[in-house]
């Protein structure tokens, strides 16, 4: 497609447009080093730099066009000038290769806690539905396109990336959940997407580095039920929580798009009546329109019983039949990092869980201590170049909640791992059992070798991550690969 005849078609409006010819466009690029002959390269701005210093280098490498925020008169080259390039990105992608999203059946999931597992659960249920060759899901711990796991480089990722793996499918999906993450929305990552279910799980402190107050937070997630609902489609929101509450007040309904509510309290029109948890799983009852239904799922925890009632609602809201939901549930496997039982043959428990904010924390340790009959003993610290305002916060989680620490590295970053671990500390208790190693090896070690009969050592913070990242280097790191490691040194040393 020649590039003026895309712009038409992507019906994207230019402040401004110049150069020389109408080139034929062969792909859309916005990284310079991913440019080929034929392709747009779409000049985006970074947190760091911005796009436009790479335009020449795009155009040795091959760009035939380029989409600015800026008139580019200098270049010989075809150029385009808009006033928001990410937001057109998807759009110019479904032009280029000519794909219609409505046949697909479309799932975003947002908030801090519960993205990954709720994500899981859609996953699993659209398997069932319409075969698993034909469902993908993009997320925080990777990508799965039908039966194929690639690596996830972010949690959300480009619509435009997304559509050109579409495009190139030799069989394209017929499902798609995606996690919808704050950042991605807040950078209109996803314009060109929209989705017949929109999932709000919760929202807790996390990422004030980037959003800077809670208001700010709250206002990108809301972005995923404002603009990216299909129409027709449905906003699904855990009104337990109090800003699920405060996105029902302000979107009852905007330009036709429902919201469905589910939680615990009276009005939920998806309702929890009773639960129960252990280390085998969990089990839900729900009521729903006069009717009484109960689900059950080998995930542990109480914080699941609001994943998987998210997941009921959203396919109740798609017209799933309950059979079919309660299969789905039944049968999701364990997620990678999320309460993830690591058997070293110990007479004491261990759980590795991804829990990195407060709230999570604290609705892992809760779950873990009420199944535990002796001690909590949790390894813990705080990712480096991220909100310093949750540290002390995690501290006092832990405090309220366990019988005892070791305060850690997590990802430590670009940041001096002892100068985080200071940040932690502000918020420990004196009278709290803890000790500090600052090496998380170390860290594992001595926990495991506090352990007695009939304690449960909960390693938080990182999960599925199969690194630690100091000083900007990852190196290889896996929480459940040095349990193992750690406690065959300490067997085998006794």
């Amino acid at each position: 497609m020649t590039f003026h005849k895309l712009l038409a078609v992507a019906a994207i409006k230019v402040t401004a447009i110049g150069g020389s010819g109408n080139p034929v466009i062969s792909d859309i690029v916005y990284d310079s080093r991913n440019v080929k002959p034929g392709s747009l390269y779409v000049a985006v701005p970074g947190t760091r730099v911005h796009g436009d210093s790479f335009i020449e280098s795009a155009i040795k490498n091959g760009a035939v066009a380029v989409i600015s925020e800026n008139r580019r008169e200098e270049l010989s080259a075809a150029w385009a000038a808009v006033p928001n390039v990410r937001a057109v990105l998807g759009k110019l992608g479904l032009a280029l290769w000519g794909i219609d999203m409505k046949g697909v059946t479309t799932v975003g999931v947002t908030g801090t806690n519960g993205k990954t597992t709720t994500a899981g659960f859609f996953k699993n249920l659209f398997d069932r539905v319409y075969g698993g060759e034909c469902s993908w899901l993009f997320g925080t711990i990777g990508n799965v396109l039908g039966n194929e796991s690639v690596g996830a480089s972010q949690t959300t990722p480009e619509a435009v990336d997304i559509l050109r793996l579409i495009n190139n499918a030799r069989v394209k999906p017929k499902s798609l959940v995606m996690e919808a993450s704050s950042h991605a929305l807040s950078l209109s990552r996803i314009a060109g997407m929209e989705f017949d279910v929109a999932v709000w799980t919760n929202l807790t402190q996390d990422h004030l580095d980037f959003h800077k107050s809670m208001d700010e937070y709250y206002a990108a997630k809301r972005l995923l039920f404002s603009e990216y609902i299909k129409r027709g489609g449905r906003g699904v929101v855990n009104i337990d929580d109090e800003y699920g509450r405060r996105l029902c007040s302000e979107l009852k309904s905007v330009h036709g798009r429902s919201l469905l509510t589910y939680g615990r309290v009276a009005g939920a029109e998806v309702r929890i009546s009773a639960w129960k948890c252990d280390w085998n799983g969990t089990s839900v009852d729900i009521e729903y329109q006069g009717k009484k239904f109960t689900f059950t799922s080998p995930l542990r925890g109480f914080f699941n019983v609001y994943n998987m009632t998210a997941a009921v609602a959203g396919a109740l809201a798609l017209g799933i039949d309950t059979a079919i939901i309660t299969e789905a549930l039944a049968s999701m496997p364990t997620v990678s990092g999320r309460m993830d039982i690591v058997d070293v043959g110990a007479p004491f428990t261990v759980v590795v869980d991804y829990a990195h904010t407060p709230d999570a924390l604290v609705n892992v340790l809760k779950t873990c201590k009420e199944l535990t009959g002796g001690r909590l003993i949790c390894v813990f610290g705080c990712g480096g170049d991220r909100d310093k305002t949750k540290r002390p916060l995690m501290a006092k989680a832990v405090a309220e909640n366990c019988d005892m620490a070791v305060v850690t590295s997590d990802n430590p970053r670009s940041e001096e791992p002892m100068s985080i671990i200071d940040d932690v500390l502000k918020g420990m208790p004196l009278d709290f059992s803890y000790n500090v190693m600052v090496d998380r090896r170390d860290a594992i070690k001595s926990a495991l070798s506090k352990a007695q009969p009939n304690d449960c050592v909960v390693i938080a913070g990182k999960g599925h991550e199969a690194y630690q990242e100091i000083n900007g280097k990852r190196g290889d790191f896996d929480d459940r690969l040095e349990v193992m490691k750690m406690y065959k040194l300490i067997r085998d040393n006794d």
